[in-house]
């Protein structure tokens, strides 16, 4: 009676021989966090707002010694001080953010090549159940064709996710200013260890603020030199209307900033939901695993049983995965929509 070929699994060894293969043997192995540095370390915007920073820090020094200096001009260079210190930080944050999503991207992509090698050698088994069952009369030729047709869609599948895996590192190569990098472990969930309330009442840094803050800061000195006897009268009411049209701007630009955060920390809070419930199917499907491994063992069922039920597995730990990517992922949103870094990445 015509027999199948022994049934080999997909190793975990293996996966990962198989996922390297497709990052390339020249590629620089990162972490999320050394990624992140990388990136701050080398990318445009921020060199370009640290210099814009020592400009405007260089040019207020000399506005408050200079005692021939103007109180409007002294501000002036107070507040352009200010706003490009929020600068710099809006550029870290920004870099930081673009920087995790290409990480998660890449790590996950080096995952879905693992998922879709294992699915490829499920579909090769599964041709060669059909071929067995066509030779003993208990298959036909379209169910064989069926499962080489499945074959070809998960090769294709195979190769298209090897490709992503360059597009990817290529990617991540230019943010760090490395050329090729690898994502060398699963990004991190750290906790989000503080409050709504306490994020809102640090909006005031927010580059967007900062700048309305300035404008109101401007236009109350501008009334406040204005109210005299030597000022014409226009020239006061004028000046109060522009002060109230910049404390209503800054009250529109906080009340956009703070719905922002607040979609951004909820955003946060349903992807540790979703990792929750990710991470509670991965144990399942891994219990399950291991009942058939000794089932395995006991003759109770075959090797391609226990081989979709490692499909299961990788599956549901690339599924998990994802669901940690996606909360990293948020946390750098939720930064960015607070103007303070709160994955701990970059150590500013």
């Amino acid at each position: 009676m015509p027999r199948l070929s022994p049934a080999v699994l997909l190793t975990p060894l293996l996966l990962t021989a198989v996922a390297h293969a497709q990052t390339g043997a020249s590629s620089t192995a990162l972490s999320a966090g050394s990624a992140v540095s990388a990136a701050l370390n080398s990318h445009a915007d921020v060199k370009t707002a640290q210099a814009n920073l020592d400009k405007a820090a260089a040019t207020n020094r000399a506005a408050q010694s200079d005692p021939s200096t103007l109180v409007a001009a002294k501000l002036s260079a107070s507040n352009a001080a200010s706003l490009a210190q929020a600068q710099l930080r809006s550029a870290r944050l920004n870099v930081m953010q673009d920087t995790v999503s290409a990480y998660t991207t890449l790590y996950e992509a080096q995952q879905n090549v693992e998922v879709q090698a294992l699915q490829v050698q499920a579909d090769q088994k599964a041709v060669q159940v059909a071929q067995v069952k066509q030779q003993v009369g208990n298959a036909t030729a379209l169910d064989v064709q069926n499962a080489r047709n499945t074959l070809s869609a998960s090769q294709q599948a195979l190769a298209d996710a090897q490709a992503q895996v360059s597009l990817a590192q290529a990617r991540l190569g230019t943010l760090t200013g490395l050329g090729s990098a690898k994502a060398a472990s699963a990004p991190g969930a750290p906790k989000l260890s503080t409050t709504l309330t306490k994020l809102q009442a640090g909006l005031n840094a927010l580059t967007t603020l900062v700048s309305a803050g300035n404008a109101v800061s401007e236009a109350q000195l501008n009334v406040k030199l204005a109210d005299n006897d030597f000022t014409p009268a226009r020239t006061l009411q004028d000046a109060r209307i522009a002060q109230a049209n910049a404390q209503r701007s800054l009250d529109s630009v906080r009340k956009a900033a703070s719905q922002t955060l607040a979609s951004a920390y909820q955003a946060a809070q349903n992807s540790y939901q979703l990792l929750t419930v990710a991470q509670s199917r991965e144990a399942a499907a891994q219990k399950t695993y291991n009942q058939d491994s000794a089932r395995l063992k006991s003759g109770t069922i075959s090797a391609v049983d226990l081989q979709a039920t490692q499909l299961t597995l990788k599956k549901a730990q690339y599924a998990r995965t994802q669901a940690q990517g996606n909360v990293l992922e948020a946390l750098a949103a939720l930064s960015v929509a607070a103007g303070q870094n709160l994955t701990g990445l970059g150590g500013f």
